[in-house]
């Protein structure tokens, strides 16, 4: 209310002598609930004769709760209670004290790494080391962007460049790694990925040889653990272990104190899947030494006996505090009412004032208190409209006053000027704005009618976001009907009309150019749009899909979950990210069953049918079932993936020994981008290779590697390694084989890939062989098969059979080999792939002329003679 009341000032003109009040009506019983949850918290952690940051089975009570209708007053709660925690602290005298704000409504705001480091970024004014978080931050950043700057990251998103520049974070994240390890901060600074490599494996070590943090218990499963999201979100841990470390400082009497206020968490907890809530509640777990005050219109259910598995920590011996029967104890739940009617009254009397008393008569506070029955929002658009009249010199009615709130709505679209009007109305359509996204929805409106408009004070601002402007979620719905009863309002087309132009400007946003939060916010923004408005663009689909090929696709669109919509565009682009994410956790055949749902409801040919199918064919592929993924790859030629396409058939002709077909249109394939081209470089390795032409295949390899090493693409450099380890263990040369294992494996630290360590066992099973060291050519087999079951690897079982022939063949166990290579035949039939790996080793157990005449049909890159010839070489050898 205070920013509104302050706008209202402006609107008076300049002869007027009504002033405005900052105002905040009653909430006497919440500003006590918080004094009390606050002195209550920090007693009982002092009191506590085990830290239940520690004793993770401490019951929290670190959760306060506010939660009632839109446009009770929830946020404006929220505020008034940081600001009242933060003076108390600095009459006090305290610098110890800290508050971060968290609004989970704006985009990209849970995602887990933003989070984490906006709550870095806050603990940061407390002071700059954190050694526990710092080093597990920059042990996870090394693997999980690799060659990516954490100054840049932080750099993407202008909430979280604020708050790491107020403390100077990515220097102070800097120093923790470089009290470690003073030569390896390039990890941290983004350089070459060996840099980043070299910083990891430096924590890493010391962890192993308990020579850092080896107090804070699981730290070193954090540092070691896989660098994924749910890693990740076990971190708040380490913030909160770090925090209880911290000394008294100055002049403070107890403990640091950290308030940390979650408003619109209706958003969090108001989902179908709640895996966004289970990352967010982790959080405020592991915390426990940390007051978390939650603002939005659901109460929270942790505390509920049932509410299932979806969340970690739940029911009454986790949240003693939360559950519904406590009415007593701080912290806990508050259901947020309306104002009453003196209160309502009092904020009337105190809003708009002249010469010290009330502006408004006593009849208009009485007639607005009748209609807005204690809805804060109600009071405030009533100011503003009677502000609104006494700048056009008007007298304020009784009459003017009153109704329902879309009443009060109405009122305050008609005090606008005609093309402020339709700002209003374009502002209702989407979540946040700007002055460039309104001029991109109302083109012919001038720039000083943008500019009047934003000032007025039923916008709320905060510069920390890029379109920093809003309506409050409850008038935009109310705009909405209200605009339907003027005689100017818009029509369905109109507002179809004007949300396909923002849609339009959101699409420049998310353009090659812009960086990875830039699009994800931008997608996030323009799938509401077409959830509320049916509209829709082609970048959508673009967007989506530079966000999954850069590994962005776990909080894809989280922020839709639950929202209903008739555009089949936007539902089939959810699923498409639903799919990715069912894939990439291994849960394939529900990828499948989503995605082929997906394809039969969604126009044929379009663009958004393209991108289903282009995932539904991975998911195939990964099933194993190869013919079909083909059968959809060959429809895609032509299209919007056509180069993926391309791609994947040429594997696919790889796998089924079509080796000329699959050189010719690789030889064609170029400008994919430096991923695109380590992936063909790879594939040629691939058919030089099984066709024992090794030169040609690890010229190939060395030029993958080059090229990512250039580009710093540490992956691709890994499964290039690993390929020629593939090549090198045919010619003994062991030589090669184990520095480039040795290589490898220091990568896939660095990006863990399992299948790429099959491959390298399988190899050196090979070079083992070859060699002569049987026994362990016999390990590696076994470790081989081992491994490959583990993930689940089809292929793994191939490459093993493969070498344990090789084996028998040497060793002389012909009835062995055979064996094996009855299973091999069984193998590659079943699976659709892999088929040269038969006549390959026919031509050890059988001669190469009779390997040539029998078994599946391979189109050799120089004729099966000379192929085989040189495989039957490898073992005469």
């Amino acid at each position: 209310m205070a920013r509104v009341n302050l706008r209202a000032a402006f609107m008076n003109g300049l002869e007027s002598t009504v002033t405005a009040q900052q105002v905040f009506i009653n909430r006497v019983d919440e500003v006590a609930a918080f004094g009390r949850s606050v002195g209550g918290l920090y007693r009982m952690l002092d009191e506590s004769e085990v830290s239940p940051v520690v004793d993770r089975a401490q019951g929290r009570r670190n959760v306060l709760t506010f939660y009632g209708v839109g446009g009770i007053g929830k946020s404006t709660l929220s505020h008034e209670l940081e600001r009242r925690f933060l003076a108390d602290a600095a009459a006090e005298g305290r610098d110890d004290v800290v508050t971060l704000r968290l609004d989970v409504s704006e985009d990209g705001a849970c995602d887990i790494e933003n989070l984490l480091l906006r709550l870095r970024a806050g603990l940061g004014r407390l002071g700059d080391r954190w050694p526990a978080f710092d080093l597990a931050l920059a042990s996870y950043w090394a693997r999980a962007h690799p060659g990516e700057a954490l100054q840049e990251f932080l750099d993407t998103s202008p909430t979280l460049r604020r708050a790491a520049r107020s403390v100077g974070l990515g220097d102070q994240i800097a120093e923790s790694v470089r009290q470690v390890d003073p030569a390896g901060l390039g990890g941290l600074a983004g350089l070459a990925h060996r840099a980043a490599l070299a910083t990891y494996r430096t924590i890493r070590d010391r962890v192993r040889e308990g020579r850092l943090l080896s107090d804070c218990e699981l730290f070193a499963e954090l540092v070691e653990a896989d660098a994924d999201y749910e890693t990740l979100s076990y971190f708040p841990y380490l913030l909160a272990w770090d925090l209880e470390q911290r000394p008294r400082r100055g002049r403070s009497v107890g403990r640091p104190r950290v308030c940390v206020f979650l408003d619109t968490f209706e958003v969090v907890n108001g989902r179908t899947d709640r895996a966004l809530e289970r990352f967010v509640q982790r959080c405020v777990y592991l915390m426990p030494n940390v007051l978390f005050v939650i603002t939005g219109r659901n109460r929270v259910d942790w505390a509920d006996a049932g509410v299932g598995s979806e969340l970690d920590f739940t029911g009454p011996q986790c949240w003693p505090n939360l559950h519904f029967s406590n009415d007593t104890i701080e912290p806990r739940q508050h259901l947020v009412g309306y104002l009453s009617d003196s209160d309502a009254d009092s904020y009337l009397s105190e809003a708009l004032t002249r010469d010290g008393r009330p502006a408004m008569s006593a009849a208009i506070r009485e007639r607005i208190i009748a209609g807005g029955q204690g809805l804060p929002l109600y009071l405030d658009l009533s100011v503003s409209h009677f502000a609104a009249l006494l700048a056009r010199g008007g007298q304020p009615e009784v009459a003017d006053f009153g109704g329902s709130f879309t009443a009060v709505a109405t009122r305050s679209i008609r005090d606008l000027p005609r093309d402020e009007r339709d700002l209003v109305r374009t502002a209702a359509l989407i979540d946040r704005v700007g002055a460039e996204l309104l001029r991109a929805g109302r083109p012919g409106v001038p720039d000083g009618c943008v500019a009047r408009f934003l000032r007025r004070p039923f916008l709320t601002h905060d510069d920390a976001y890029e379109r920093p402007y809003a309506l409050h979620t409850a008038l935009r719905q109310a705009i909405g009907e209200a605009d339907r009863t003027l005689p100017d309002g818009w029509s369905d087309r109109d507002r179809r009309e004007t949300a396909i132009r923002l849609l339009a400007w959101l699409g420049e946003r998310a353009g090659a150019s812009g960086g990875r939060v830039a699009t994800a916010q931008a997608l996030e923004s323009g799938l509401k749009l077409a959830a509320e408005h049916g509209v829709f663009d082609d970048w959508m689909v673009r967007a989506t899909q530079r966000l999954v090929e850069a590994g962005q696709w776990t909080e894809l669109g989280a922020g839709l979950a639950g929202v209903p919509a008739e555009q089949p565009e936007y539902r089939a682009i959810r699923a498409a990210i639903q799919g990715v994410r069912l894939r990439r956790t291994g849960k394939v055949e529900e990828a499948i069953a989503v995605l082929s749902d997906a394809d039969a409801s969604v126009r044929p040919g379009s663009l958004t049918a393209h991108l289903v199918r282009v995932h539904l064919a991975h998911a195939l592929r990964n099933h194993g079932q190869y013919t079909e993924a083909s059968a959809i790859y060959q429809d895609l030629l032509g299209g919007e993936f056509d180069a993926t396409a391309r791609y994947w058939l040429c594997d696919y002709d790889y796998l089924n020994g079509r080796f000329a077909t699959a050189l010719a249109s690789l030889h064609g394939q170029q400008g994919r981008g430096p991923e695109g081209e380590g992936e063909r470089l790879r594939l040629l390795g691939h058919v030089w290779r099984v066709n024992a032409r090794f030169d040609e295949a690890a010229a190939a390899y060395r030029d993958a590697i080059v090229l990512a090493r250039s580009e710093g693409l540490a992956a691709a450099e890994a499964k290039a390694l690993a390929n020629l380890a593939q090549t090198a263990c045919w010619s003994a040369d062991t030589v090669t084989v184990s520095e480039a294992a040795t290589r490898a494996r220091e990568l896939l630290d660095l990006v863990p890939n399992p299948v790429e360590l099959v491959k390298i066992r399988s190899a050196e099973a090979v070079a083992q062989a070859m060699a002569g060291a049987t026994g362990e050519a016999r390990t590696a087999v076994g470790d081989t098969r081992q491994l490959a079951d583990r993930i689940a690897y089809r292929g793994g079982h191939t490459l093993a059979d493969v070498a344990e022939i090789l084996l028998g063949t040497l060793v002389g166990d012909h009835a062995g080999a055979r064996r094996t290579r009855a299973a091999l035949d069984e193998r590659t039939r079943t699976s659709g792939g892999n088929i040269y790996w038969v006549p390959i080793v026919s031509s050890w157990i059988d001669g190469p002329a009779s390997a040539a005449e029998s078994g599946p049909a391979v189109d050799w890159v120089d004729g099966p003679v000379a192929a085989l010839g040189r495989w039957a070489e490898v073992v005469a050898g």
